[in-house]
């Protein structure tokens, strides 16, 4: 059990904030308790899963872990855009163009790094983008 969550402990974080998103949604949270929840997470994957990345011997593929971290947190951060927000001008535009970079790189990760956990990562992504764009 805990081999799993060892390996797919990003997944299940940024599973969270799908969950968040929906129950704020929902309105079983509030915007704040999303607001907190996210970009503590989208903390993780921009300066901490990138540092880790970068200085990491052990990681084959270091190239795809970073741009893959940063497509994530521009994706999160667009969700806390929206929540703040909803008539941003620009919002569905913006989210519109991160799903094309999301599947692009998804099919990239998928077939030329025969990677499972970023296509994991970023199918998760093209769910949170869902919701938004439905939310917008």
């Amino acid at each position: 059990m805990t081999r799993v969550i060892k390996k797919y402990y990003e997944a299940f974080l940024l599973v969270i904030v799908l969950l968040c998103f929906v129950l704020f949604r929902n309105e079983v949270f509030d915007s704040n308790t999303y607001l907190i929840a996210a970009a503590a997470i989208a903390l993780y994957f921009v300066p901490l899963r990138i540092a880790f990345n970068i200085f990491n011997s052990e990681i084959e593929h270091r190239g795809v872990q970073v741009i893959s971290s940063i497509i994530i947190a521009a994706i999160i951060g667009v969700s806390l855009l929206a929540v703040n927000d909803k008539n941003y001008s620009g919002l569905s535009t913006m989210l519109y163009g991160l799903a094309i970079i999301n599947v692009g790189f998804m099919i990239y990760a998928l077939i030329k790094d025969e990677q499972r956990n970023p296509f994991l990562l970023h199918l998760i992504m093209i769910l949170l983008i869902s919701a938004l764009l439905n939310f917008v």
